[in-house]
């Protein structure tokens, strides 16, 4: 009687035993890290996801690549300008740019206008701009940022340890310095609070601005420029536009890790960049930083498409000039 006992006890020890082993094999099982890389047409990123990106080049081998990063409800497409000067004007520079996850080409439709964390921001342009140098080596590497864009080059840059495979000088276009001292502070801390409450809730630019009509160029309002764009996004999430918050509260800190060549372009009638926070922040670079501003007093946000465009894409190529013949 004892032995059949002992038996049906060792059988029950033993498939207890194997059952957390064999989970445990399951669960040991490492996932495949995602492969990034460049297609014809798309950027791999580094969660997995495929970002469309654009490049315009020229007919001889770059010396220079512009890596451009847009602007909230913007695309890519907003360099066609500069690119266009650069390609009749500039035979060895190249321009590269990705869509901007969270935006309206962000093939993940339901993450457009919102953003997890502005860590994702980063990695996807060091990811991009260490993909562009193995495709040209011999090339500097320059970051564009427009608007938003200028945020998130300027700040990938500074968040970075080693900053040595990043960027060999910097454009910052329209530049958000600062949260202008003219927007009252109590929106800001209620946008604050109710970020943290509610972090997918959605809110338009104008609404958030308590302004009907935002002028972005001399012929054009914010809403009506927006209307033509088929990737225009109504309405971004709080958690996005309170994340935008606070890299332009930070900006002239991040400031401080700059070591490159830089250049800043902004306009006296950017209703989003107020000139003098601009200024404040071009006059507390760091003395290491061999910074160029152009200003153009009659311009509004969109620089490159406003009535001072041929204006300000020669002045980038005037200086981008430069450092091709700097070694």
């Amino acid at each position: 009687m004892l032995i059949p006992i002992l038996r049906s006890l060792l059988v029950g020890i033993g498939i207890f035993l194997l059952v957390p082993i064999t989970s445990c094999s399951a669960q040991n099982v490492v996932p495949q890290k995602p492969q990034i890389r460049l297609d014809d047409t798309h950027f791999h990123t580094f969660d997995g996801d495929k970002l469309p990106y654009t490049k315009w080049m020229p007919t001889k081998d770059p010396e220079l690549v512009i890596i451009g990063v847009h602007g909230i409800s913007g695309a890519i497409s907003d360099y066609r300008p500069l690119a266009k000067h650069v390609l009749s004007d500039l035979p060895t520079v190249a321009i590269y740019g990705a869509e901007t996850r969270g935006q309206g080409k962000d093939p993940v439709k339901e993450r457009r206008g919102h953003i997890n964390n502005r860590e994702e921001w980063f990695k996807d342009l060091t990811s991009f701009t260490a993909l562009i140098r193995k495709n040209h080596p011999m090339a500097k590497i320059v970051w564009c940022g427009e608007s938003m864009g200028s945020l998130i080059v300027l700040h990938t840059y500074a968040s970075s340890g080693d900053r040595k495979n990043l960027c060999d000088a910097m454009i910052l276009s329209s530049p958000i310095t600062d949260i202008r001292s003219d927007f009252p502070r109590w929106k800001i801390k209620a946008a604050n609070i109710a970020g943290f409450l509610f972090p997918k809730a959605r809110v338009s630019l104008e609404s958030l601005s308590g302004e009907d009509e935002v002028r972005v160029t001399k012929d054009t309002i914010h809403q009506e420029q927006a209307d033509t764009n088929s990737y225009h996004i109504k309405k971004h999430t709080l958690r996005l536009l309170t994340t935008l918050g606070n890299m332009m509260e930070t900006s002239r800190k991040a400031s401080r890790k700059l070591d490159i060549p830089l250049l800043v372009l902004y306009g006296g009638e950017d209703v989003f960049a107020d000139p003098a926070d601009v200024e404040k922040f071009f006059n507390e670079l760091p003395e290491k930083v061999e910074g160029t501003r152009k200003y153009y007093p009659e311009s509004f946000h969109l620089l490159f498409h406003d009535h001072q465009s041929d204006k300000v894409v020669e002045d980038i190529g005037k200086w981008i000039k430069k450092l091709i013949k700097r070694k």
